[in-house]
């Protein structure tokens, strides 16, 4: 279904299909006819073309084209292509056939699971006719072939039936033209209007926006929005049907056209509106179309985002008769003005539910927030609710079920539990309190639209202001897509993967002008480096004195945050070497880095600054290699740190940092080098398997700590123990664990593996809630789990059995396997940097060999690095490419590679 769908939108796929078709005798009459007079009323979309030969030449000059061969249904066309080409007189005279000539296509919802078309062809001249006589004689003879005709209403049907495919068309002349498709029930419905007097034509109301007039214009595309929703249904669940019917309800029809261009598809027209009582256009009285300022603040990871811009977004709301009428949500609904928006976030697995969130736009913000606040009040009563800043933000938890459902609809329902963050002038709603903290994350750190070279490029072809826009980043869509589509279509969607992935960012939106809505319809592939394929091109390489001995550390730079890096000589000097290849400072510190190197905010400037730890001292420098002041903490010189870990619980810029040891002792400190009390130290007498882990959940904040024999803390910031803890996993562990937050202790679960591969999922009340074993071949294989690179939110689980690397991905589905020369333990890294821009790294430490591969497991580049540390890689997503550094004896390398697509 999702095949032909997309064979449609292209428009020469759907002639193509005539692959299948049979012809019969044709019965001339000299009758000038407008076929769009007898297309049905229950056509979804119909398309009309007429320069078939040019759309043919312009797709094999595209890359479109050479995107759309990958796809299966397109291999088919290529077949069937060739059987036409078998039984037809002539290749020549079968492409003038269809050149030049105002084709029709209408496509129609026929059953709960079936989408048909019917197809309208002119035949204009003598030789024509003769063509397809010859094509008809040719198909009697073919014994491949069967036909059969039958009268209705006058008109005589005939059947054709393609025998190897059991195939069967229906098709009848009328005036010079010739109807078919594959449902004779569709055949019969046009026959019934064909022979009504004057049959009003479905597009008359767009009798004058003929766009294939204009240049570079390949298709005029009629939308019956009254039919939108079955057909999406076809391929959709039936739970998203009630918001895809409401949402449709704004328009009743449109007229748009069809333009291709090297890397985008779209379609620009004009759409009446629905008069229809309770339809989204009667709710919104939109007057005039809203800028879209929520850029500024929207995540570069949201998947999929409904805008809407009226004066009173309170009107999207649906009127429901059961409803209750409450004056203080009404009166709280009216101080959100111009701006609503309902954003789905990335999701890493189709059995997670995506994450929402709400931004609504205040008019008068204390007016907002004072309303809010006497109705959280009264909701609340004695129970108490999280309130809390983070990173300079309010956040309030609402005791008010599903407000925002009740303040503007049921699109936005799902929010039983519900936080509030004071964003400037958005009220923004999330389900998760550790949403808020990650979008609050995301916005300090500028990963949102207006910052995104990529975002900016799609905004410069869309619209700037509309009333109504869905933004879909099909790439970041992808789990949510499969969760949502249904059993029978996931198959399809998957087969279509490669091309829905590459025209990723899609963009539908609506703008009031003059009583119609201006439609825009984007369809945009990502802009690509002119880099060759997955090579490897070495950018620059940086000589060393010394040999290199750390891993290259991700860094930004100081004053322009450029992405460089920090690496640490056998004279245990650190050097940093900038995204060009300069050196800028060194620090000579007298021993080991401990950990990695971290960055934070400080001192009168805020400025970046660089923390990290050796032996027995905590360091802090600036941008020269100098220390700040008070740094470094001299710590006991018995002391063997492992790792720096630093905490910023309510990200106000109070650091603490905490190190731990080779024997399991944990020290913290405040930013000035005074001691925390209850940690000098806290001892937990056995050595830690991972970085200690700060999670807030609710009003607790909690210091998760796994130890390598497998007992697990969590410890509150006074060093105190969280009752049921400390437990016992039954089994040692080398990695940490995976967190969802919930509303509290008990609902927030956190999943882990152990060395002998059971997963263990837990909560923060200390039980084991769910126990699950990974396929383990033999005792020598052992296992562990890798959080991603870049900010640890999804993962996967890696085995390693004698040289033998097995990755499994989050649901214990195996991803991929790889052999390699020697049997020591490999060092894997995983890096995320969202949708298909996912890279792993397998690095040998032997023969010092680090091996990249892409989701599918194929060795990027084709060979291996030479590497003896963990790598950093970085995502450039504007030219859609990664830069990878890496250390090899004396050197530093920046390697810059592209993914195959």
């Amino acid at each position: 279904m999702l095949k032909r769908l997309l064979f449609y939108f292209i428009g020469f796929v759907v002639l193509a299909s005539l692959a299948f078709y049979g012809f019969s005798r044709w019965q001339a009459s000299r009758e000038k006819v407008d076929l769009w007079a007898i297309v049905p009323e229950s056509a979804a979309i119909v398309v009309e073309t007429n320069n078939h030969q040019a759309l043919a030449s312009h797709l094999n000059k595209t890359e479109l084209w050479q995107n759309l061969e990958t796809l299966p249904i397109m291999q088919q066309f290529q077949d069937h292509l060739a059987l036409l080409d078998s039984i037809s007189p002539s290749k020549q005279r079968l492409n003038r056939f269809f050149d030049k000539k105002n084709i029709l296509t209408s496509v129609h919802v026929t059953g709960k699971n079936t989408l048909n078309f019917i197809f309208y062809l002119p035949v204009n001249s003598v030789g024509e006719h003769r063509f397809l006589r010859t094509l008809t004689e040719n198909i009697t003879k073919n014994p491949d072939f069967e036909q059969n005709s039958r009268q209705y209403k006058g008109v005589l049907l005939t059947e054709v039936t393609y025998k190897p495919l059991n195939l069967r068309y229906t098709y009848f002349s009328y005036h010079n033209n010739m109807i078919l498709s594959a449902s004779p029930a569709l055949i019969e419905e046009v026959v019934r209007r064909a022979t009504l007097d004057n049959p009003a034509s479905v597009a008359a109301e767009y009798k004058s926006a003929d766009y294939l007039e204009q240049p570079d214009v390949y298709a005029n595309v009629y939308l019956n929005n009254r039919e939108i929703p079955a057909l999406l249904n076809l391929f959709l669940k039936e739970d998203v049907m009630p918001q895809v019917q409401y949402l449709s309800s704004l328009c009743r029809s449109g007229m748009l056209q069809l333009k291709l261009e090297e890397n985008k598809i779209s379609l620009n027209g004009f759409s009446n509106p629905e008069p229809l009582k309770g339809s989204l256009h009667n709710n919104m009285v939109a007057v005039q179309p809203k800028p879209i300022l929520v850029k500024e603040y929207l995540p570069t990871r949201t998947a999929v985002m409904l805008h809407f811009g009226i004066q009173q977004i309170a009107r999207i709301k649906q009127q429901n008769k059961s409803a209750d009428n409450n004056a203080a949500i009404d009166s709280l609904a009216n101080t959100f003005k111009q701006e609503l928006v309902l954003a789905y976030l990335e999701s890493n697995s189709i059995r997670t539910r995506p994450e929402k969130v709400i931004y609504a736009l205040s008019g008068n913000k204390q007016q907002t927030l004072n309303l809010l606040y006497k109705l959280n009040t009264q909701a609340a009563q004695k129970s108490k609710t999280y309130t809390g800043t983070y990173g300079g933000y309010r956040i309030q938890q609402l005791a008010v079920p599903e407000l925002p459902a009740k303040l503007f609809g049921d699109l936005f329902l799902g929010f039983e539990q519900l936080y509030l963050v004071e964003l400037d002038n958005y009220m923004l709603f999330t389900d998760e309190l550790s949403t808020a903290h990650a979008l609050i994350d995301d916005v300090l750190a500028e990963k949102v639209w207006s910052k995104s070279p990529v975002q900016q490029a799609l905004q410069g072809e869309t619209l700037q202001e509309a009333n109504f826009s869905l933004f879909i980043n099909t790439v970041n869509a992808w789990y949510i897509l499969n969760r949502y589509t249904s059993e029978n279509e996931r198959e399809s969607l998957l087969q279509a993967s490669s091309f829905i992935k590459k025209f990723n960012q899609v963009s539908i939106q609506y703008a009031k002008v003059e009583g119609q809505y201006y439609t825009s319809v984007v369809f945009r592939k990502q802009e690509s480096s002119n880099q060759a394929e997955s090579s490897f091109q070495v950018e620059f390489s940086v000589p060393f004195n010394s040999r290199l001995i750390s891993r290259p550390f991700p860094v930004q730079n100081v004053v322009d945050k450029s992405r460089e890096v920090v690496v640490q000589d056998s004279s245990y000097t650190l050097h940093n070497i900038t995204a060009e290849g300069k050196h800028t400072w060194t620090d000579s510190i007298g021993s080991t880095l401990r950990g990695s190197i971290k960055q934070l905010p400080l001192g009168p400037e805020n400025r970046l600054r660089y923390l990290f730890a050796t032996t027995n001292r905590i360091h802090a420098t600036d941008n020269q290699g100098q220390p700040l002041e008070n740094f470094p903490f001299n710590l006991a010189d018995s002391l063997n740190i492992q790792r720096l870990t630093i905490f910023d619980y309510n990200r106000s810029g109070n650091y603490n940092l905490l190190v731990d040891d080779d024997l399991g002792n944990l020290y913290m400190y405040d930013i000035r080098g005074n001691a925390i009390q209850g940690w000098q130290p806290r001892s937990l007498d056995h050595k830690l398997a991972a970085d200690p882990q700060h999670l807030r959940v609710g009003t607790r904040d909690v210091i998760l700590v796994m130890l390598d024999n497998g007992y697990v803390y969590a410890l509150n910031k006074n060093g105190e123990t969280y009752q049921g803890f400390p437990f016992s996993l039954k089994s040692p562990v080398t990695s940490g664990a995976v967190a969802k937050i919930g509303a509290d202790l008990r609902r927030t679960e956190l999943k882990t593996v152990t060395r002998y591969g059971e997963v263990i999922t837990f909560n923060l009340q200390g039980r084991v809630l769910r126990r699950e074993k990974l396929p383990r071949p033999s005792k020598r294989a052992m296992f562990e789990l890798v959080q991603e690179s870049n900010d640890n939110k999804s993962y996967v689980y890696v085995m390693q059995e004698q040289g033998r690397v097995v990755v499994f991905d989050q649901e214990q589905k195996k991803l991929f396997e790889k052999r390699f020369v020697t049997s020591a333990p490999k060092l894997v890294q995983y890096f995320n940097f969202g949708g298909d821009n996912i890279i792993y790294s397998i690095t040998e430490t032997g023969p010092q060999k680090t091996y990249l591969y892409d989701t599918t497991g194929r060795l990027i580049g084709g060979q291996p690095l030479d590497s003896s540390q963990p790598v950093t890689i970085y995502h450039n997503e504007a030219e859609n490419n990664f830069s990878l550094f890496k250390v090899y004896r004396r050197e530093l390398q920046k390697v810059n590679f592209r993914l195959k697509r």
